[in-house]
């Protein structure tokens, strides 16, 4: 009797050490999902100010429409992540088009300050990347935690769920995200 009483209390004791090893794995994973949704604001923001200034030294040459503005203006910190992805994309186009404007306008094409921006608009799409990569990467670990047994269990317990990948192609979806040059 007193044997089985303390296998029963040894099995009880592994169950609750593993519910607790699984909760935290997936506390962990989990922040390391929003740390990395972080990284993407973070340099969406560079971006933003990358794209902006390009703008800015283009104003000199021609017109813009506000619309181009008031749609990079709207990046802001706590998106979700479908307005992340919007957000990515419009910032896509408008690169693209300054890019285009550059090669429209020669004497545009060789400013010195035209030139480092748009170096400088490279070096943090190369970053964007690298982050968006990261996420996905952080999303499949998670994912992958949270659907296999035995933790699918403690994850439904607690209320974790599968995240979802990031896309930033949400602009081809929506016809308002067009920007036009």
């Amino acid at each position: 009797m007193i044997i089985g009483l303390i296998v029963l209390l040894l099995i009880l004791v592994i169950v609750i050490l593993g519910f607790i090893k699984i909760s935290n794995n997936l506390k962990r994973l989990n922040t390391s999902v929003e740390q990395a949704k972080a990284d993407i604001e973070i340099y969406m923001v560079k971006r933003y100010d990358v794209i902006m200034n390009s703008m800015n030294v283009v104003k000199e040459f021609i017109k813009h429409e506000d619309e181009v503005f008031s749609k990079l203006t709207q990046i802001r910190q706590g998106m979700n992540l479908e307005e992340l992805g919007l957000q990515a994309s419009i910032q896509e186009e408008a690169g693209r088009g300054l890019l285009a404007l550059g090669e429209a306008y020669p004497e545009l094409k060789s400013q010195a300050v035209f030139v480092q921006l748009q170096t400088q608009l490279e070096d943090q799409n190369e970053h964007y990347a690298a982050a968006k990569r990261a996420y996905n990467s952080n999303v499949s670990r998670y994912n992958q935690t949270v659907v296999v047994f035995p933790n699918s269990i403690v994850a439904s317990m607690l209320g974790f769920k599968e995240l979802p990948f990031f896309k930033d192609e949400y602009a081809t979806v929506k016809k308002d995200a067009d920007i036009k040059f």
